[in-house]
């Protein structure tokens, strides 16, 4: 057994153990990020994936225009489009491109994303914004201003300007937060474990 099965099973113990002393997540809340950062979370807190935001990547920019549109996108066309990247890429409402990074075609990965949007509660949604993939500021503003109160972007850098914006520190010399599910060396620890997540998904102001 690996080092790192070890700090994984020790992570999801210390997890369920959080959940037995300050209460558990509710299991009906959805999730809603631009990368798989929110099905690791989920998974951190055995939640089930009830968006479909998961095994996937969105641009930041086309992120926010599918959440801060909700409705409109909800049971709107996909169609595949044209990819350069070794994944399937399909097109949502004709504007949102979704990167199928974790799907083999684009019909596989459409049929996972409908699945999962009828899970959506619109009652419980919280929504991550992980600075990457082409984060600019001006998206950082966008997605500070939506009208939703459970939202964090996870940053390379500090914002003060950013309302909702959280700094993870050790990506000062990179364009972005990469790779923050990777773990601590020897703590069973993951990098975006510097923000809150128990205290963030048990908010129920939304």
């Amino acid at each position: 057994m690996t080092w790192n099965n070890i700090q994984w099973k020790l992570r999801m113990l210390m997890f369920d153990c959080y959940q037995i002393s300050i209460g558990k997540i509710d299991k009906n809340i959805s999730i809603f990020c631009n990368n798989c950062i929110g099905a690791f979370v989920a998974h951190d807190f055995r939640l089930p994936f009830n968006s479909p935001t998961v095994n996937l990547m969105i641009p930041p920019s086309d992120f926010i225009e599918y959440i801060a549109n909700l409705e409109y996108y909800t049971n709107a066309p996909i169609e595949p489009t044209k990819s350069d990247q070794s994944w399937p890429i399909a097109l949502l409402g004709g504007k949102v491109h979704i990167h199928l990074i974790h799907y083999k075609t684009v019909e596989e990965g459409v049929l996972a994303w409908r699945r999962r949007e009828t899970r959506i509660n619109a009652k419980r949604m919280y929504f991550v914004l992980i600075e990457t993939d082409g984060c600019t500021y001006e998206d950082l503003e966008r997605f500070d201003q939506l009208p939703y109160k459970n939202k964090v972007a996870l940053t390379h850098k500090s914002y003060p300007q950013i309302k909702c914006a959280h700094y993870i520190k050790g990506y000062e010399n990179q364009n972005g937060v990469i790779d923050s599910y990777r773990f601590h060396k020897i703590l069973p620890l993951r990098i975006y474990d510097q923000f809150n997540w128990m205290k963030f998904l048990k908010h129920r102001n939304v």
